[in-house]
Parts: structure tokens; C-alpha cells; sequence
């Protein structure tokens, strides 16, 4: 594999094996096994010290460069709660459903020799839902927790595309495009994001409020070299409706430094007269020109949604 693809430009990191396949899916029992996946590493970096190695992508690792993890859930307020837990150190393991009523813990590291601190953090595989709509939500609101926590040095969803039986891409198996429920994924990865302080219900349901009137606590993740600074602006359509050309309103302040998330600014607004539910489209507008979008799908009836929390409130 080395010496095929080693001078390739597109090989960015080594993966010799992912989830423990062709270990039985048991390294952190068997020392055989452990010593197996860390031989492949030291064997890897003697033929090529010049890219990042990984030994076991996505679950427990014994010797890698990376420290990366698949988790996937069809809760966003769980996946979220257990993103926080792994980058604050409060666990070190997660769940991960090998089968509809199976589900085990997998540790981020399952040796003495590697360690859980010191190196890049990052998620190597996540996304949910079963419709396109559906994995477009996820793909949207699990983002938007990679993008919160400072520590995560990187993400990769999936997938890009439908492979044979796995229908999870944002595109089908022809490469076309998919409805996605106003969901633009360049937004989603932009260098510029916004993250809102709310625990998200279910797809058309992001926050149940008694009221029209709305006060979200909103965000700046940056990636770009300078600071960033602008203004959020707000435009109402109907639920997963796709942004409008027109930022519209401008609303409060905000300012992000490289890597570093903002303080929340409060945006304020209400629901157009006579609606009962719409998507309320945030926009950052710097030096005239848009950097950010998101959306938040408001309703205003209380009914519980199965299948998740009974309620999204601003956290």
C-alpha cells in the first residue's frame, strides 16, 4: 500500500485499520491483538515518517498519531451531550449499537502506551437519519457541535455520496443532488459558522416556543487567519424553506477571533403575522458581505415529538 500510494498528493494520513476489522472487533480484550495493530503502526512509519499514522480509526486505539472516533445516534441532544463529555475528559468511552438491541461501550484508547491527551482530537465519522431531509438535520446540528468545542481538530461526515447499500450521502449514487430541506452543506462547512444555543427537537421542529416572539443565543465558530466581525441578520421562511438571496434585518453585533468560539450574542425575533411555525434564517454580514448562515425551523405548537426530547430550549 505504501509503496503504491505513497507518492500519491491525495494521501493525507495512513489508516491501517477502521472499527477493529479483521480483529474481531476486540482489541481491548485480547493483547495479541493489541500488539498486532501497534506493529502496523511502527511498520508504517518506518516506510513513511512523513504523514500522520492511524491505527485503529474510530475506536479503541493502542499506538496512533491521532487520536479520532465514529460515533453516530439519532438524538441530537445525546450525540451532543456525549461530544461535550468525550472533549471535557468527563468519559472516555461511547456507545455504539453493533446491532437494533446490541449496543456496546467503545474506549477512545484501550493501552498504557497511548495516551488520551496531547494529540489531535477528532471525529472521523458521524451523521443520522434516514431520509435525505433527515441526514441533512443531522449533518447540520452535529456540525454545528464539532464546531463549539475548541479542542475537536477536525470532522469528517459521512458520506459525500450513496455507496451500494449505504444510502447516507448528501448526494445519490449518481452523483446528483438530494433534498435536503434548505439544508446548503457549504454553509454547514463553511469557514465561518454559526452555533446556536439550542438543543434541536426534530427536523421542521428545532425549537417549540409558546410564543411568536424568539431569543436565540447565537455564536461565531471562525477558521479563517484574521478576526471576524459583523453583523447577524434575520429572514423568515417557511419551514425548510432554503435562505433567501436577502440577508434581511440586521440585528446585533458579533466578533470571533481564529479558533476561538465567540460570546453569545442575543438575537431577537418574532414570527410574521399569522404564521404558527417558520424557519428563522441567521446571517452574518461582514463588511457587506455574507461569511455565515444557519437556520432554526420555529414551532408553536406544544404537541411532544416522539422519538426525541419532548422539548428544545436555548441552553
Amino acid at each position: 500500500m505504501t509503496e503504491r500510494d505513497g507518492n500519491s498528493p491525495a494521501i493525507v494520513i495512513w489508516g491501517l485499520y477502521n472499527e477493529e476489522w479483521g480483529l474481531d472487533w476486540d482489541i481491548p480484550g485480547d493483547p495479541a491483538k493489541q500488539r498486532a495493530a501497534a506493529r502496523a503502526y511502527e511498520l508504517l512509519k518506518e516506510l513513511d515518517p512523513t504523514r500522520p499514522a492511524v491505527d485503529n480509526s474510530g475506536w479503541t486505539h493502542v499506538r496512533t498519531d491521532l487520536l479520532d472516533w465514529h460515533y453516530y445516534d439519532e438524538s441530537a441532544a445525546s450525540w451532543a451531550r456525549t461530544l461535550a463529555a468525550l472533549v471535557q475528559g468527563e468519559q472516555d468511552d461511547f456507545p455504539v449499537r453493533l446491532g437494533p438491541d446490541y449496543v456496546v461501550r467503545k474506549k477512545l484508547a484501550g493501552a498504557p502506551s497511548q495516551p488520551l491527551r496531547g494529540l489531535p482530537f477528532l471525529n472521523s465519522e458521524y451523521g443520522g437519519g434516514f431520509t435525505s431531509v433527515e441526514r441533512a438535520w443531522h449533518l447540520r446540528w452535529q456540525t454545528q457541535e464539532l464546531r463549539r468545542h475548541e479542542r475537536v481538530a477536525g470532522y469528517v461526515y459521512t458520506e459525500l455520496y450513496d455507496i451500494e447499500h449505504e444510502s447516507a450521502g448528501l448526494l445519490d449514487f449518481e452523483r446528483r443532488a438530494k433534498d435536503l430541506g434548505g439544508v446548503d452543506p457549504a454553509d454547514v462547512n463553511a469557514v465561518t459558522t454559526l452555533v446556536l444555543d439550542v438543543v434541536p427537537v426534530a427536523p421542521g421542529r428545532d425549537l417549540l416556543s409558546e410564543t411568536r416572539e424568539i431569543t436565540v443565543p447565537v455564536r461565531v465558530s471562525h477558521h479563517g487567519t484574521e478576526p471576524v466581525s459583523g453583523r447577524v441578520h434575520t429572514a423568515w421562511t417557511p419551514v425548510l424553506g432554503a435562505a433567501p438571496a436577502a440577508p434581511g434585518t440586521p440585528g446585533p453585533h458579533v466578533e470571533a477571533k481564529p479558533f476561538l468560539l465567540s460570546l453569545p450574542t442575543e438575537v431577537h425575533a418574532e414570527l410574521p403575522p399569522g404564521w404558527t411555525s417558520g424557519r428563522l434564517h441567521l446571517t452574518l454580514v461582514a463588511d457587506g458581505t455574507v461569511v455565515a448562515r444557519t437556520a432554526l425551523d420555529i414551532d408553536t405548537h406544544t404537541a411532544p415529538v416522539i422519538g426525541d426530547d419532548p422539548a428544545a430550549v436555548p441552553r
